[in-house]
């Protein structure tokens, strides 16, 4: 079942969304990987998998970012839903119904240019329908929101951040921002001076120990460069340090001093934090977000973290990377990579190979993207002990001292 803009869109979403066999707000059968919270407008900015010509002067926010060659302007959209007693959120992810090209209607005051079932100009999804009590052809209002004005609810249990698909293999999805390829040299340096010299493709380096003109000078050599941060903990060295509020600081972080833990279940106190940090890494430059500590809910943190929290937090942290053009890794967090590999670009481990663990981020390879794969010499660990591992596995190998200085050895 296509999509105006994936035209495999059934098989991304899970399955068929039957509306008569239902799990709560999902489907029975399966739980779906995109948002089953969504929604069809009778308009498309793209005919024939290219742009439509009028879109740029139609759809009323395109001029707020450079969109790529095939990045739909109005896939993933928010809206909110009203009824007279209720009001739910939902994604565009289709077309209609019966019209594609009713901008009057969508992004103006007109009504719908269809005269079929009552002039029906919105589609809702099952769940939409479910949560709102509608009971076939009913009346609604609705009107565009901006995502961080959507509200928690049902319908950020899983939001969906898929590109346009119409390739015969759907393995093309436009992202607006770098992603790295599966197999990628790469480096890791957070202590300085950066190597800027290293051969490689890729380097994740400190977003505060490195300014934008070092970022500059490693663009300049052919370089993509990570940025950095720590999204779990705080650390008294940070200039930022004074903005966590102390609700939200919670037990030493045991072998790291002057570092604590974060409570990532408050994500309206941590928000104007690790934005302003991903806002830094995007001015400076950086292509793409490594956010560190990202597992709280396995730590002694002082919270009642639970997994449910974590993905919460995460996929927060997801959406808000992608919103800033930059592409995000999911660090370690093994145990949830299943149901985050869809919202994180690429991952790294670290201590995979001697912790035994590897296999389980096995869904980003097979997913085609990349995984970086980071074993230290304080375990005694060698090249020769994990490298035909990570050939196997397809992961990008290198062994480096844990202070992460410039020393490092990739497998080759």
């Amino acid at each position: 079942m296509p999509s105006s803009w994936d035209e495999k869109w059934a098989e991304h979403f899970g399955g068929i969304d039957n509306p008569d066999e239902r799990n709560g707000y999902n489907p029975a059968d399966f739980t779906p990987s995109e948002n089953p919270f969504y929604f069809a407008l009778p308009y498309t900015d793209f005919g024939n998998s290219d742009r439509k010509r009028d879109a740029n002067t139609t759809v009323y926010w395109a001029n707020e970012k450079t969109w790529g060659e095939n990045e739909s302007m109005c896939k993933n959209r928010w809206i909110k839903i009203m009824t007279d007693n209720k009001t739910a959120y939902a994604q565009w992810e289709d077309s209609g119904p019966f019209n594609l090209d009713d901008s009057d209607y969508v992004f103006g005051t007109a009504k719908p240019n269809n005269s079929i079932n009552n002039n029906a100009g919105l589609d809702v999804s099952p769940a939409v329908s479910d949560y709102l009590g509608l009971t076939g052809i009913d009346k609604t209002d609705w009107q565009f929101v901006d995502e961080n004005d959507v509200p928690n609810g049902p319908w950020k249990k899983t939001i969906t951040t898929s590109g346009t698909c119409w390739d015969s293999s759907c393995t093309e999805v436009s992202h607006g921002y770098w992603v790295p390829n599966q197999l990628t040299t790469w480096d890791w340096q957070l202590n300085l001076p950066v190597n800027e010299s290293v051969d490689v493709e890729v380097i994740d380096i400190d977003l505060f120990d490195n300014d934008a003109s070092v970022v500059k000078r490693l663009h300049d050599s052919g370089k993509k460069v990570i940025c950095y941060i720590s999204a779990g903990s705080t650390e008294n060295w940070r200039p930022d340090k004074d903005d966590f509020p102390s609700s939200v600081i919670g037990n030493d972080y045991a072998g790291w001093p002057g570092e604590k833990w974060l409570d990532i279940r408050q994500i309206d106190k941590l928000a104007p934090i690790m934005q302003a940090r991903m806002d830094l890494c995007k001015s400076k430059g950086f292509d793409a977000l490594e956010p560190d500590n990202i597992q709280n809910h396995e730590e002694n943190t002082g919270f009642p973290i639970t997994a449910e929290n974590q993905l919460t937090y995460n996929k927060w942290l997801a959406n808000e990377a992608h919103k800033r053009g930059l592409s995000i890794g999911l660090k370690n967090d093994s145990d949830q990579a299943k149901e985050l590999v869809s919202y994180f670009d690429w991952a790294l481990t670290e201590e995979c190979y001697e912790d035994n663990w590897c296999e389980e981020m096995k869904p980003f390879t097979d997913a085609g993207k990349a995984v970086f794969m980071t074993e230290y010499t304080e375990r005694g660990t060698k090249t020769s002990d994990f490298c035909s591992l990570a050939k196997s596995l397809k992961f990008n190998g290198l062994l480096k001292k844990l202070d992460l200085d410039e020393w490092g050895e990739p497998c080759l």
